[in-house]
């Protein structure tokens, strides 16, 4: 299920994007996306393309004598023969009204076309799927308001790896920019490092003290850390273990514990000890591992 619903996303995509020679099909819920695909598509029509976008987001062309909009092959040919002094860039123009026409219903799919049946130029149906599918201000903001809690609290799931949280991550920002709030590349950066789980705290604090850290781009500070996190996983794995016998080991004392304990080093667990251990050492490795 899973395989289909990310292939069923791919295709979306891939559809929502077009190409130079493919319209780009509109996925309602990616509206504004596709508005802007649409838009790149149209106007690098090599023939008209910028008067053929006119005529669909600004308005309809009209023949100047008549003031007639034309709207389909059979009325240009009609008027072509009835008013044969047409000036060429006119009659371009007018048949920018029957090319924008045709373009904008090939990329809509058959429910949508269906709610546009009755528009009857481009840029009626231009404006009338705006209406339908363009964000709301109040949930727009309500959107807006969600995105940046969920980036100012983001943190890695307990048995998430590295590169899941990585994937999660980045859909967030791809997101935010979605809705315009991208973040700096230095906001990005500490904000997923600082969202990681504790075990990577040695590595985080390493990264963060680099010289390098402020030329380094988001992917180059993913990179890093996977190269470390086959031996964040064996430590980890390594104290848990520990810290399990120093249960079993505590579990069998039977001398008393001082209440006024100072907490000095005598009194910390096996398991407090290896943690530290294990830091000191994950914080050595790193300084010296980190490439440029």
């Amino acid at each position: 299920m899973a395989f289909d619903d990310s292939h069923t996303q791919s295709f979306n995509l891939s559809s929502s994007i077009g190409s130079t020679t493919r319209t780009p099909i509109l996925f309602t819920q990616e509206y504004e996306v596709w508005a802007l695909h649409f838009e790149d598509y149209v106007l690098g029509i090599e023939e008209h393309g910028a008067t053929i976008w006119q005529a669909i987001t600004e308005e309809t062309h009209v023949h100047t004598d008549t003031r007639r909009v034309i709207k389909t092959l059979k009325e240009y040919n009609n008027l072509l023969v009835s008013h044969t002094n047409i000036p060429q860039d006119e009659k371009d123009k007018l048949m920018c009204n029957i090319k924008a026409f045709r373009i904008i219903r090939f990329a809509l799919q058959a429910d949508t076309l269906r709610l546009v049946s009755s528009c009857e130029t481009a840029k009626e149906i231009w404006d009338r799927l705006k209406e339908l599918y363009s964000g709301d201000a109040d949930l727009e903001h309500s959107i807006q308001t969600t995105l940046l809690s969920d980036f100012r609290s983001f943190a890695q799931g307990s048995e998430e790896t590295l590169t899941q949280t990585f994937n999660r991550y980045n859909h967030l920002l791809s997101r935010l920019l979605k809705y315009n709030l991208a973040r700096t590349v230095i906001e990005q950066k500490v904000t997923f490092l600082d969202g990681l789980r504790s075990e990577w705290k040695a590595i985080v604090s390493t990264i963060k003290a680099h010289e390098q850290f402020k030329t380094y781009t988001l992917a180059k500070v993913v990179g890093i850390l996977k190269s470390h996190e086959k031996e964040i996983i064996s430590e980890t794995k390594a104290t848990t273990n520990l810290g399990s016998l120093a249960l079993v080991a505590a579990g069998k004392k039977t001398a008393e514990i001082d209440s006024e304990s100072d907490f000095s080093d005598d009194d910390l667990t096996r398991e407090d000890k290896a943690l530290m251990a294990t830091q000191d050492m994950i914080a050595i490795t790193v300084t010296t591992r980190i490439t440029l």
